[in-house]
């Protein structure tokens, strides 16, 4: 995959608890989607029902850029960095931190289909 998980920061911290990704190559980040998966005992995702997903929204971005998705509510941004690279910041929305004993995942979406209900 062009965008790399780095982690999810300050679990448990509502102001500060984010998905850190990194793109290794030039990439439309429209593709992807981080699913907010059960941890398992042994550290693994539970399959089943996703409690929760964030598509990210299409936006070309350049290696080494980092896309950033906050918990909490805000406004999309961006900032350069001064090593050169620019951080794109989304905002999921919640109120409470989400993360504790929950998994991170990253999905790369080739094609979907969708039916309005």
């Amino acid at each position: 995959m062009n965008l790399e998980l780095q982690g999810v920061e300050d679990t448990g911290n509502i102001e500060r608890e984010r998905v850190v990704m990194k793109a290794t190559k030039d990439v439309d980040i429209g593709g992807f989607a981080i699913f907010k998966g059960r941890k398992t005992s042994d550290n693994g995702v539970a399959s089943g029902p996703v409690p929760a997903a964030f598509w990210l929204p299409d936006k070309k971005i350049k290696a080494g850029d980092f896309v950033v998705l906050y918990t909490k509510s805000g406004t999309t941004s961006e900032k350069v960095g001064t090593s050169g690279a620019t951080s794109y910041f989304f905002y999921w929305g919640y109120k409470e931190p989400q993360w504790k004993g929950q998994m991170a995942v990253l999905v790369r979406t080739t094609s979907w289909e969708f039916t309005a209900v």
